[in-house]
């Protein structure tokens, strides 16, 4: 009997032994779960951060993009000028896109005497900076200047009947161009016939 009771105190020694070895394993294995969770808690919050600041990256570059559109403008070249009576006639076409530029250009046409007519044209649009067009006459006048910024695009034409004045606008013109730190296109067109 000693001997049994014994032997059933052993096992349930044994089975206390067992059940608390399985609670402790138990413990372990949820720290560890536990662990391993607020590692992956914390993986993924690190993940969501940086995904939120490529987002917010994103749309900052949409948003520029739209407040601020690149412009590109090609405008089309005007149909050939009716010629009149006189044989001579005469195109110069001035274009140019702009990176951010400051320069001063100057260029010259002659107004024949059997030419009739005279038309300018000019077309631009600017996102920063200015350019100023200044067309003078043989004397030396100031006959019209044109200046493209920012505040709008700008689609410019005169035609000149030039047997009117003939004086005043047959001889040597003077063309100045001159960008100051200019972004955008432009393009210049006269014709003489």
């Amino acid at each position: 009997m000693k001997k049994s009771l014994f032997i059933i105190a052993a096992m349930v020694v044994t089975g206390f032994m067992l059940q608390a070895g399985q609670l402790k394993a138990q413990e372990l294995s949820n720290k560890e779960q536990k662990a391993l969770q607020e590692e992956v808690a914390k993986i993924q919050k690190e993940q969501f951060q940086k995904q939120e600041k490529l987002m917010k990256a994103y749309e900052k570059e949409i948003n520029m993009r739209w407040a601020t559109p690149e412009i590109s403008y090609d405008f089309p070249t005007p149909p050939p000028p009716f010629v009149y009576s006189s044989e001579k006639s005469f195109k110069l076409s001035l274009r140019k896109k702009f990176d951010g530029e400051s320069i001063t250009k100057k260029t010259s046409f002659t107004i024949d005497k059997d030419q009739k007519r005279l038309k300018l044209n000019a077309h631009g649009s600017f996102k920063e900076g200015l350019l100023s067009v200044k067309f003078s006459l043989p004397s030396g006048k100031l006959f019209k200047e044109i200046i493209f910024d920012p505040s709008a695009d700008v689609d410019w034409s005169q035609s000149i009947k030039i047997e009117e004045n003939s004086s005043i606008y047959k001889g040597q013109w003077h063309v100045e161009i001159k960008a100051v730190k200019a972004k955008g296109t432009y393009v210049v067109d006269i014709s003489i016939y």
